[in-house]
Formats: structure tokens, sequence, C-alpha cells
């Protein structure tokens, strides 16, 4: 803890000699600090795959397109697109004002030619890209990505000139502007990359920027829990064009029981919170903002002896009553799969559906189906049943999980526990399917109910639990739908599927809250990512 006191002592002493001269403070020119809980395993927008990795390439890197907490896509990179008539055609107007740079002033601009390499390095089978799939839909890439094809001048994506950038699709694909967004879509300077000899985002020496900022310096020692840190900086070149009213981020690496010390102590400036958390914070009077964008629940893997049985999750299903559960501050009762403020267009998915819950407790449907399922399993096979849930993040809703397992109990005899692991212990076993049910934040990835309900189709996040072909069709027409209200009817009837074959048995809903301390204004969080603008951050003394 020392030294991270000392970093955070050096950062405000430096502000203070900076803006003493100055009569009237506007809040800009401040060092924002954050806490994550794990070492970001890489910087390189192509690769990553963990949440603390994304949170830092959205502060460093630029894509063509930036979506807000709201959902709005916006240009970035590019100053205008246009699309074609069929939906196929995707044609950019880059900026020529984005410049790359680094800790060591690299200096060169950021042309067409590096979304065209960044592309063939998300497709090429030596990257395994995980995201590479969720980009099939460009003329070529899954061909590529699997090898089927080696010619890379076949990539539906050109450089027409310096900044003219042409994306062709195989199909039409509604949400392309969406992926667009997200870190995989990242350019990447060819000369850079090859340079970084495989460092390519591990070090500061090794990391660009075209964004709003750079690396620093990178700071990690797994044997410690002392200085472990990244530090960035406002970008200069970008800052010539837009500009960063923050002059820098330090991200601390802590022990996840750190966390809400560090913002009670101020050497952090925002946190995340829910429940109990949330409740302490409001009391104390912290600024917020709040968001109703996750529902939890409980989530059957369809593969292992047990639950893969019908007859068995129908079961539990039927004897579930969650409604019965007393939650705590923050949650609420769960009447959908989906949380009731995530919607498409502006329109609220809640305000489209009804109060007729989707499933009603049976007892009578309950018992039939578990004397069905002990019929068909072996006590071995039921015995071997748990709960998984992630410390640290799933203790609020814990009593509703007891709630449900109690009425299992009561109402068929059936038995199982809790096991609390850690969240990369939590996220391999879903990756692994070593799990039976698991207590499961259902959320998007965006703003959209098809989203969250995407996970379950092919390709999804949750492939142990793939709702099948009738699914990803309803999905497929969701997202293609024109109108809010289909979109919506779609997403409600793959609801039905995902909820009536006791896939997901929904506990509450979620309020999550994004707290920051006094003065602070203009930090955007983005609570279907984890991700935090802070370009236009202020700080006012």
């Amino acid at each position: 803890m020392r030294s991270r006191s000392i970093l955070f002592l050096i950062t405000a002493l430096a502000i203070s000699i900076l803006f003493s001269g100055c009569t009237e403070d506007d809040g800009k020119g401040h060092i924002f600090t954050y806490d994550i809980t794990s070492n970001p395993a890489s910087l390189d927008p192509q690769c990553a795959e963990d949440a603390e990795s994304y949170l830092l390439i959205n502060c460093i890197y630029e894509g063509l397109l930036s979506c807000g907490a709201d959902g709005e896509i916006k240009c970035a990179g590019a100053k205008s697109y246009k699309v074609s008539d069929d939906g196929l055609t995707y044609t950019f107007e880059l900026r020529k004002d984005r410049v790359w740079t680094d800790v060591n002033g690299y200096n060169e601009k950021c042309t067409a030619a590096d979304y065209v390499y960044g592309f063939k390095r998300l497709f090429s089978p030596e990257t395994r890209a995980a995201a590479a799939e969720k980009f099939f839909c460009i003329k070529n890439a899954e061909k590529l990505t699997k090898g089927e094809l080696k010619d890379f001048s076949k990539l539906g994506v050109k450089a027409k000139d310096d900044f003219t950038l042409v994306i062709t699709l195989e199909y039409d694909e509604p949400l392309f502007p969406l992926l667009l967004t997200t870190a995989a879509a990242k350019p990447c300077n060819e000369k850079y990359f090859l340079r970084s000899q495989g460092k390519y985002g591990l070090t500061a020496e090794d990391t660009p920027s075209n964004g709003a900022f750079y690396l620093k310096s990178r700071n990690y020692d797994p044997w410690s829990n002392d200085n472990n840190n990244l530090v960035l900086r406002a970008n200069p070149k970008y800052s010539e064009s837009t500009e960063v009213t923050a002059l820098g981020l330090n991200f601390f690496i802590v022990p996840a029981e750190s966390v809400t010390d560090d913002f009670y102590a101020g050497t952090t400036n925002s946190i995340p919170a829910s429940g109990s958390l949330a409740q302490t914070l409001i009391r104390d009077g912290y600024e917020y903002d709040e968001f109703r964008t996750s529902v939890y629940g409980l989530m059957m893997n369809l593969k292992t002896a047990a639950t893969k049985s019908d007859f068995l999750r129908y079961a539990l299903l039927y004897a579930a009553e969650p409604s019965e559960a007393e939650l705590p501050f923050g949650f609420s009762e769960a009447k959908s799969a989906i949380a009731p403020s995530v919607g498409v267009g502006g329109e609220l998915y809640g305000d489209y559906l009804d109060d007729t819950p989707i499933i009603k407790p049976d007892e009578i449907k309950a018992s039939t189906s578990y004397q069905s399922a002990l019929g068909e399993l072996d006590r071995e096979q039921l015995s071997k049943v748990r709960i998984i849930a992630v410390e640290n993040r799933d203790e609020d809703i814990i009593s509703a999980v007891q709630t449900v397992m109690q009425q299992w109990q009561g109402k068929l005899g059936f038995y199982c526990d809790i096991a609390f692991l850690s969240q990369d212990e939590y996220d391999a076993a879903l990756k692994s399917g070593d799990y039976s049910i698991a207590v499961t934040r259902l959320i998007g990835e965006y703003d959209r109910p098809d989203s969250a309900l995407g996970k379950f189709a092919k390709g999804g996040e949750y492939s142990y639990s793939y709702m099948g072909e009738d699914f990803d069709r309803l999905i497929s027409l969701s997202r293609s739908a024109e109108r809010p209200s289909d979109s919506f009817k779609y997403c409600k009837q793959a609801e039905q599927l995902l909820i009536k074959s006791g896939t997901f048995i929904p506990l509450a809903c979620c309020s999550e809250y994004f707290f920051y301390s006094e003065g602070c204004e203009n930090i955007k969080y983005d609570p279907f990512t984890g991700n935090i603008d802070y370009t236009s951050a202020l700080y006012k003394d």
C-alpha cells in the first residue's frame, strides 16, 4: 500500500504545482485513479479477452466507431461512413488527424492500412483471436480464420486510399456498427507490431496509442500487492484535434478487498457497486449514477449428467418461487430474464412486457417431473450437483438462492450446496463446463435485450447452455427487426424458450451503481462493458 500512496501523493503534488497559477478551477488537468483487481493479460486489442484489458484498451486505442452507455453509436476514428442499399458494403472516410504515439514518442499517421492489418491479424489462424467468430459476417473472414483460404488479399477489408476504408460483408449484419465499437476492431500499425517482436501490448515500450491516452508505464509483480499499477497520460497528438480534459489515469492493481477501502480513503475517484455496498455509499452521501441493466438467475449446464435431464430442470423450475425471497437493497423481483430498462432505439423492453409471469410455480408438475428424473438418474449423479457463485460479487443475491434451495428441499427432497469461486475460477468453470448450476448475472455486451439472450445462442458465451436452432433464429430476427416492438416480440419468444426449458431461472433484477468522489464530473461508465470514458472528465476541487 505504501508505494501506491506515494504515487498518489506525487500525482497530487504535480497537479497542484501545474495549476498553482490558476485563479479559477475549470476542472481540467486532473489525474484520475481507479482500482482493478487483476493484471490486464494483454493490451493487444486483437488478443484481449478479460475485462481489465478491455478497460485499458478502450482508453488507449480508438476504433472507427464508438458506443456510449446510452447505446448511441458515433463516429470516432472515422469522420463519416455510408452503407450500401443492400447492407453489404460499408465505406468509411477516416479522420486525417489521428496519429500513433507511445511512451517513446512514436509518430506516424493512423491510416486505413492500419485497420486492414488489424482485421488481418484478427482472422489469422496464428492469432487465435477469441473474438474472430463475431466478425465472420465480413467476406471470407471465416474461411481465412479456419485456414480454408490462405490469400488475405481476398478479405473483405480494403484500403481504397490512405483515408478511405471499404468493408464488404458476406451477409447483412444489422449489428455490424456495434461490432466495430469493440476492442477486436481497433487498428494495428503493421510496422510497430512487427518491431515489438512478440511483446505487443505487454509493455509500455511496446504498446502504441491512437486514442485519448497512452501507456506511460506498467508495473506488476505477481508475488506482491505493492506498487502494481498502469499509468496513462493524455495523448498530446490526440489532444491537438480532440480535447482531452483529464491529464492522466492511474490504474492500481489491488486485491478485491482493498477496492472499497481505497475509495473511502480517497485514493481512487470512482467505484462500481451494488447491493449492501451501494446502500452504504448512498447513505454516506456519495454521488452516483444508477443502471438497471442485469438480472441474476440460476443457469443450468445442459451437458452434465444431472442437469441435462429435462425432468430435473422442469422439477427445479416449477418448485422455485424466487418472489418469496427477501431481497437486499437494489434488487427487485425479476419478471423476465431481461432487465426492464434495457431497450432498442430509446424504447424499453420492460414497457413491452405485461404482468403475466412466464412460469407459475406448480408443486404437482414439480413433483411429477422429479419422480421422472429419479427414474433416469442415479443418486450419485444427483449428489454431484452444486451451485457455483462468484466471491465478492454474488453475496447479496445468495439469500434468494438459499430460498430457492430450501424450496427444492421442502418440495422435492433435492439437496445441493454452494461453492464460491474467484472470478477467474468461475470463468474457467463456465468455459470448461465444470459445473452443474451457476449463479449468473445476465447482462448484454450492449444495450439491447438480444445481446443478453444471445449468450445462449450459437457462439455465445454460455456454450454449455446452448438453446438450439429455433432460439438462434429468434435472436437473428430480433437483431434484424426494423421496429423495436418487433425486436421485443422475438426476444420474448426466445426468452420463453429459455425459461420454459428450465435452462435459466430468473431470481432478481439488479441495479448497479457507479459512484464517484466529490468534485468529479463527466466520468462516463458503461454498465454493459465496464468501460469508463475519461476523455471529458473534470475534477473541481
